[in-house]
C-alpha cells in the first residue's frame, strides 16, 4: 500500500468512527434525538428535558469517551508490544498488566471491602505493580533480554491468575463473588466522568510519552544491535516504553475490567492492511482500535434487555479474527 493509499485508508476509517461515536451517543434503552445532542452540546442544554440532559451528559458521553480511549490505548499497547517482541500474538496480556489490575481489583473487593470508588485504585496498582515485578525479574533473567520480559510477564500473569482463584475461593458468594466475576468480564455501564477523569492523566502522560520517542519505537523493531547502531539507547528507550504502556492499560483496566482481543486484533488488522510498521500503521491501529471498541460496547448494550460483558463480544470478535487468519495465511510472518 502506497502513502496516497494509507492516507485515504486513514481518513476513511477516520469518519467511520466518527459516525460510530454519533451512534454510541444515540445508542442506549432512554432514547435521545440528535437534535437534542446537538443543542447540549452547542451550549442549549436548558432547552432539553433534565432526565436527557442527566442520560447524555453523566452515562452516554462519558462511556463513549471512555470506550475511545480504551479501543485507542489498548490498541496502540498491542501494536508496540507486537513490534518490541517481535511477536505479531503479544497483547497487552503479555506482560501482566490485565492480570495484575484483576488480581489488584480482587485484593481491593475481597480483602480491603473496597467500594466501587475505591476498586479502580487497587486494580491500577496491582497493574503497575505486576510489570515493575516483571522489570525486576527480567534483570536478573537470561542474557536475552525480550525472552526475558515475555518469560517473567507469564510468571507474573500466573501468580495474579492464582491470587484470584485463591480470592474466589474464600468470597463470600453474596456479596463479593459476583463483582470480581463481572470485573473480569470487563464493561463500560458503571462509567461515569469522574472515572473518566481518573484515566485521563495516565492515559494523557502515557501517550505523551510514546509520541516522544515514537521514532525510536518503529527502530526498536530492528534487532538490539541495528536499533544501538542507529544511536537508540536501546535498554533505557525500551523501559521508557513498557513504563509508558503500562500506565495506558493499567489506568483503562482499572475503570472498564478486562477487555480482550481489542489490543490483539486492531494492530494485526493494521499491518494486514498497510504490509508495514511505521508512525501511519500504528495511527490506523489506534482508529481500528477506537472502532472496534465503540462498535463492541454499541451492542453490548443495544442487542438485548439486559447489557452483555464486553469482553465475550470482543473474544467472539478475536477467536473468529485468528480463524479467518489461519484459514487465510499460511505463514505467519511478522510484518
Amino acid at each position: 500500500m502506497n502513502k496516497k493509499q494509507e492516507n485515504y485508508l486513514i481518513c476513511i476509517l477516520g469518519l467511520v468512527l466518527l459516525c460510530l461515536i454519533g451512534l454510541s451517543l444515540l445508542t442506549g434503552k432512554y432514547p435521545i434525538a440528535l437534535q437534542e445532542i446537538v443543542k447540549i452540546l452547542t451550549g442549549r442544554g436548558e432547552e432539553v428535558a433534565d432526565v436527557t440532559y442527566d442520560v447524555f451528559m453523566k452515562l452516554r458521553l462519558p462511556r463513549t469517551l471512555m470506550a475511545l480511549m480504551a479501543g485507542v490505548g489498548l490498541s496502540l499497547a498491542g501494536y508496540i508490544y507486537q513490534l518490541l517482541f517481535k511477536n505479531i500474538l503479544a497483547s497487552p496480556d503479555l506482560i501482566g498488566v490485565a492480570s495484575g489490575a484483576n488480581a489488584g481489583a480482587a485484593v481491593g473487593i475481597v480483602l480491603m471491602g473496597a467500594g466501587s470508588v475505591l476498586v479502580p485504585i487497587y486494580a491500577f496498582l496491582g497493574g503497575i505493580g505486576a510489570v515493575l515485578l516483571v522489570l525486576f525479574f527480567s534483570k536478573n533473567g537470561h542474557k536475552n533480554s525480550l525472552a526475558s520480559i515475555v518469560l517473567s510477564g507469564i510468571v507474573v500473569s500466573a501468580m495474579a491468575e492464582a491470587v484470584i482463584m485463591v480470592l474466589k475461593l474464600f468470597a463470600d458468594p453474596n456479596r463479593e463473588l459476583a463483582p470480581l466475576e463481572f470485573w473480569s468480564m470487563g464493561g463500560l455501564s458503571a462509567i461515569t466522568f469522574s472515572k473518566v477523569l481518573w484515566v485521563l492523566p495516565f492515559f494523557s502522560a502515557g501517550m505523551a510519552a510514546l509520541f516522544f520517542v515514537r521514532y525510536q519505537i518503529t527502530i526498536l523493531g530492528l534487532s538490539n544491535e541495528e536499533a544501538a547502531a542507529l544511536g537508540v539507547r536501546v535498554s533505557w528507550t525500551r523501559t521508557l516504553i513498557l513504563v509508558a504502556t503500562t500506565m495506558i492499560v493499567a489506568s483503562i483496566v482499572s475503570v472498564t475490567g478486562r477487555i480482550t482481543f481489542i489490543g490483539l486484533v486492531a494492530p494485526h488488522a493494521a499491518r494486514m492492511l498497510t504490509q508495514k510498521s511505521n508512525l501511519k500503521t500504528a495511527a490506523l491501529t489506534c482508529i481500528l482500535g477506537g472502532n472496534l471498541m465503540i462498535l463492541a460496547d454499541c451492542a453490548s448494550r443495544g442487542f438485548l434487555d439486559i447489557e452483555i460483558p464486553i469482553s465475550i463480544l470482543t473474544s467472539l470478535l478475536g477467536a473468529s479474527f485468528l480463524v479467518l487468519l489461519m484459514i487465510k495465511r499460511r505463514d505467519w510472518r511478522f510484518y
